[in-house]
């Protein structure tokens, strides 16, 4: 197995963890919603969750590009 094949499976590695704890994390916050200002709490939850998981998902997906780009000049 050559060094960028591993190289790859380890950013797929730490994104999908990465994104795994974002998205638990925003689970966990979206339940301790206190202030509800006319909308549905739960529709804010689900807001707050979406907002974190699409940052984390863009997140780990620049920290994958960077790796892999990183990778051309080993």
């Amino acid at each position: 197995m050559s060094h960028h094949t591993c190289s790859r499976r380890a950013v797929r590695l730490y994104a999908t963890l990465t994104l795994s704890l974002v998205t638990l994390a925003a689970w966990l916050r979206g339940d301790q919603v206190a202030d509800d200002r006319g909308s549905d709490s739960s529709e804010k939850a689900f807001m707050v969750i979406l907002a974190i998981t699409i940052g984390g998902a863009v997140t780990a997906a620049a920290v994958a590009f960077v790796a892999t780009k990183t990778a051309l000049f080993k």
